[in-house]
């Protein structure tokens, strides 16, 4: 601790200086964007891996992982339920 600038620690969080964590209270998470651009709530890594693996989602970043949803129009969303309704 110096005299003039007092202690380092407080200072640090004072001016915000510390460290945002994308570590939760169980582990990493994932940053999730929407198609349109808009930020999500994280989610866990295996969540992203299902979604990457099954093609509803494209990894934006890797420093932070990021992954981007792809969603579908409203109207071909509805015509594939009628599609796979109807056989």
């Amino acid at each position: 601790m110096n005299e003039i600038t007092g202690s380092h620690s407080h200072s640090e969080t004072a001016a915000g200086n510390c460290r945002i964590s994308t570590r939760g209270s169980n582990g990493v998470r994932v940053h999730v964007v929407a198609s349109d651009g808009r930020v999500l709530n994280s989610c866990h890594p295996a969540r992203a891996r299902e979604l990457i693996r099954k093609g509803r989602a494209l990894r934006l970043s890797r420093h932070p992982y990021t992954i981007r949803l792809l969603g579908t129009a409203p109207q071909e969303a509805e015509a594939q339920s009628m599609r796979q309704a109807g056989s």
